[in-house]
């Protein structure tokens, strides 16, 4: 569904009377046939329209260099479906897959592998309530590939076949996504449309659709509904990519100006309406599985606002609002055992059909009551007294702040964003801008966004309608009756104005002289300068273009979860994780340093690896240096407040029943323990997670603090000067520390299970009846043997692809394989390869035993060549496109000089990886996929022991 910020509520004259002065408009999206307003669009993109009506986008970009995004948008979801049709149009985007009048049944996706597109991250589609849209991503934008892009694109436009036998191979698996899909948070979302627009097809056409259809629909019927709406004027292509602008139009020309539509064009039934003079009303959901939530509603008549500079004056104004109220809840949330998690305010819309303000909040469990008391007071306190002038003057610092960083980050926009952003331009009433003109044009209507301006507009989107209230919770006894009488209850409090909030000074603004260097040399090949201070802390700087105005840093510091002795180092790992942040300094509280970093783009907590405590994320050259401040004050000298454990303990207790209904979460949680014998390959207990020590936490980092190891990676848009100057100030400054890291050497060694192959692990989840996982796991190693490591992740490719031939295609068992392949580089001889799939438990057996029979036919006969050109070409082209990735840098950078001796491995993957041979493939199957390394997993429902047994 798509969602517009709109409210048709005005700000009032006076706040509206500055006149902006800005440049005349573009006419490029005319094309589209949009009228041109006063918003400037963006003048990189060439728009267009054929003949035959279908629209066109073409932008250049070279993030990723060399690569290409390609989306093609038809103006129909599940809501142009007839009763009989309900789940055709996803059914369709799942036959484009399957066959066309110029390519074979089959033949799409190994088309695609052997050009090096991975199904699933590079091809794909979806399907919503009112857009189908088909994405493919081109990792390699040379000729070849270009151009198999568009003839597979066109293709799918009008060239799919519906043969009766494709169509019934593929019904089960869209059976299998339903049961797949078929979750509470899915059914809570059901349970709100019938309350919020009940009597609308947003209720009865959600495009999963129904499995009745699904398994009897004839194929001609979908060939009807594909003639209907798969037609030029309903289709707008995208092309995004490094390639030359009027080349790739002249080839869209050439490709789809002789497509025209079949038979009689499609109408689409209006969505119906509701009822805006509704009383107030109450509704609950309750699942022991869904996260507590609250909201209150407030409905209006929808609109759909043309996009003027009047208009994201307005919207500009209900982003501060947003901003606002959200930092109130979120300070509510922050105190020391909160009932509430998070939450805040904002605007939406079911389109065609209403627009509605929200307030949503999410609570502990058991603690809705709170929550929805909460969430009525905090409306209200703000209806009655308005938003302060400091919590104003907060927002503006972040909202401007954060338009600078967008528009100087511009150029880091990748391909596949900019051609969503043109997607949603095909579906939406508005332009496609350029970051900077949005920051020029913010700076020319700071004027505007005044308290005044703020304050009148969050009360009008409030003064419209009665309220609808929604509780959704595990537990709740009373129902609708119980939520009103909570909610009058809290309109009989009164409320006090808020107080206004003064930031404090930094406390940790400066840390003693700056480190003096001993040490500077430069990794030519690699590009990575490598500097040691002499305080022993190793700094590694890798400067890119990759992202411009971003900057990507790792500290590690000695310790990790090996260094948590006395506790179970996976639970307080995750605390570090989830806490940290909230935990706060121990000279400031989370919120003090939410004020104080105002406008600048830092990170904040801890993470645990194995065996080093972590901080870091992304910040800007501007704030590299506020950064390193704030992660050295962390890594040395962390809060862990109290609040850190009511934060912990609710976001567990929120997604523990979660985990517990979702067969693959279940099974990814247990597959370590399925192998070796030990804490630290054992997912802990509800029980354990709600048992960690956070003082001895707090004492086990500080230990480490004092004199463990450290070194810092950063990767970006960054002059290396300017980086090493930044460290020099803050942990260059810190006390002599140890050189080395610990080798923790007698906790690298596990004790390893001994494996039959014959048992099976039974487990069991909470979730649908009609969703069992058979899995199989086999033990592999370390990854000490680089090129072994890497003939797994072949190995692997090629599990996927069988796995997808048989268990999909063949079988339609389930609608994706699980595959995952992890080599240890923290335990000796630990890894895993597996393979599993979510089934109807009646095919558990069969499907079991079809996995075993996909490893022995790997194990007895070597694949084709062209069977592993179609596993190692993705593989391939991701390492090609990961060269010019800061994430992977930074994993490179990261421990460039503490792990000096694995940098050949990114000089020689992509050799290693071309030098295997099925053969050598056979021979690692032979080795690793064999039953006496295996464990099988059967996970079922569990038995519902509601009457006592």
């Amino acid at each position: 569904m798509t969602m517009r910020r709109a409210l048709s509520a005005s700000i009032s004259s006076a706040a509206m009377a500055f006149t902006l002065v800005i440049a005349a408009p573009a006419a490029a999206q005319a094309e589209w046939g949009t009228e041109a307003t006063d918003v400037v669009q963006d003048p990189s993109v060439t728009y267009g329209v054929l003949e035959n009506g279908m629209r066109y986008a073409i932008r250049q970009n070279d993030t990723p260099e060399g690569t290409a995004s390609f989306r093609m948008h038809f103006d129909v979801g599940s809501l142009g479906e007839a009763e009989n049709e309900r789940g055709l149009a996803h059914f369709i985007e799942h036959m484009a897959f399957n066959g066309s009048t110029n390519v074979p049944e089959g033949e799409m996706i190994p088309l695609l592998e052997r050009l090096g597109l991975a199904f699933g991250p590079d091809t794909n589609a979806y399907t919503s309530f009112d857009e189908t849209v088909y994405m493919l991503d081109v990792p390699n934008a040379n000729e070849e590939s270009l151009e198999t892009a568009l003839f597979l694109m066109r293709e799918t436009a009008s060239e799919l076949t519906f043969t009766p036998e494709a169509v019934d191979r593929e019904r089960e698996i869209l059976v299998s996504e339903r049961r797949t899909r078929d979750t509470a948070g899915l059914r809570n979302f059901r349970d709100l449309f019938d309350f919020r627009i009940p009597g609308t097809r947003y209720t009865t056409r959600f495009p999963i659709g129904l499995d009745a259809v699904l398994r009897e629909a004839p194929a001609e019927r979908l060939r009807d509904f594909y003639n209907r709406f798969y037609r030029p004027e309903n289709a707008t292509f995208v092309a995004v990519g490094d390639f030359d602008v009027a080349e790739m139009e002249a080839a869209i020309k050439e490709r789809f100006e002789s497509w025209q539509g079949r038979g009689p064009a499609g109408e689409i039934p209006a969505p119906g309406s509701v009822d805006f003079d509704r009383d107030a009303e109450f509704d609950t959901f309750v699942d022991p599985t869904i996260n507590e939530a609250v909201a209150i509603f407030q409905m209006r008549p929808y609109t759909d606002p043309v996009d003027t500079i009047e208009e994201r004056t307005r919207e500009q104004v209900q982003g501060l609002a947003e901003a606002m109220f959200d930092r109130r809840i979120t300070r509510i949330a922050n105190r020391e055992n909160s009932p509430i998690l998070g939450g805040g305010f904002g605007i939406g819309s079911d389109v065609d059909v209403a627009d509605y303000s929200a307030i949503s909040i999410s609570t502990r469990d058991g603690a809705w009551d709170e929550g929805l008391m909460i969430a009525e007071q905090e409306l209200r306190r703000a209806l009655e007294y308005g938003f302060t002038q400091s919590e104003l003057d907060f927002a503006l610092t972040n909202t401007e702040s954060a338009l600078q960083r967008s528009a100087a980050q511009a150029g880091a926009r990748n391909n596949a964003q900019l051609a969503m952003a043109l997607v949603n331009a095909a579906t939406e009433n508005d332009f496609v801008t350029d970051p900077q003109w949005r920051y020029e044009l913010f700076q020319q209507i700071r004027p505007q966004l005044t308290l005044e301006a703020v304050n009148e507009f969050f009360r009008e989107a409030w003064s419209e309608g009665q309220p609808l209230v929604r509780v959704a919770a595990k537990e709740l006894e009373g129902g609708e009756d119980a939520v009103a009488a909570v909610y009058n209850d809290s309109m009989q409090v009164a409320v006090a104005e808020p107080e206004d909030v003064v930031a404090t000074e930094f406390a940790y603004a400066n840390w003693g002289d700056p480190g003096q260097i001993v040490t500077d040399t430069t990794i030519e090949d690699l590009g990575i300068r490598t500097v040691t201070f002499d305080n022993n802390v190793r700094l590694n700087i890798k400067q890119t273009d990759f992202e411009p105005g971003r900057v990507r840093f790792t500290v590690n510091m000695d310790g990790g979860s090996l260094a948590l002795d006395g506790m179970n180092s996976t639970a307080a790992s995750l605390y570090l994780q989830i806490a940290s942040a909230v935990g706060g300094l121990g000279q400031h509280s989370f919120d003090e340093i939410t004020e104080l970093l105002a406008g600048q783009q830092v990170s904040t907590g801890l993470g645990a690896g194995t065996d080093t405590f972590t901080s870091a994320g992304v910040t800007t050259p501007d704030d590299l240096l506020m950064q390193m401040k704030v992660s050295a004050a962390y890594l040395t000298d962390p809060g862990l407040r109290p609040e850190a454990d009511a934060r912990f303990n609710a976001v567990i207790d929120a997604v523990w029943g979660q985990l517990e209904s979702q067969p693959a979460q279940v099974f990814s949680l247990r597959t370590g323990e399925q192998i070796s014998d030990s804490p630290y390959t054992a997912f802990p207990t509800r029980e354990q997670l709600g048992s960690v020590d956070r003082e001895a936490l707090r004492d086990k980092v500080l230990s480490y603090a004092g004199n463990g190891a450290i070194e810092i990676g950063i990767v970006g848009d960054i002059d290396p000067q300017t980086a090493i100057e930044a460290v020099a100030q803050t942990f260059g400054a810190l006390p002599e520390r140890q050189a080395e890291f610990s080798t923790f050497a007698d906790k690298r060694e596990l004790r390893f299970l001994d494996l039959s192959g014959d048992e099976v692990n039974d487990f069991t989840h909470t979730g649908q009846e009609d969703q069992a996982l058979v899995g199989s796991i086999w033990r592999t190693r370390d990854d000490s043997d680089f090129r072994e490591d890497m003939g797994l992740s072949l190995l692997s490719g090629l599990v996927r692809l069988k796995g997808l031939e048989t268990l999909r295609e063949e079988l339609a068992a389930t609608y994706s394989p699980l595959v995952s392949n992890s080599t240890s580089s923290d335990f000796d001889d630990f890894g895993t390869l597996s393979l599993a799939a979510i089934v109807d438990p009646a095919q558990a057996d069969e499907v079991r035993e079809i996995i075993h029979r996909l490893a022995s036919e790997l194990r007895d006969e070597p694949v084709s060549e062209d069977f592993l050109l179609r596993a190692r070409q993705p593989v391939l082209e991701s390492i090609r496109l990961a060269r010019e990735n800061n994430g992977f840098w930074m994993g490179v950078v990261s421990d460039a000089q503490s792990e000096a001796d694995r940098l050949d491995r990114v000089r020689e993957q992509a050799e290693v990886i071309m030098s295997f041979t099925p053969a050598d493939l056979q021979a690692l199957a032979q080795t690793y996929l064999v039953p006496e390394r295996r464990a099988d997993t059967r996970i079922l429902v569990a038995a519902d022991d509601s009457d006592g047994e």
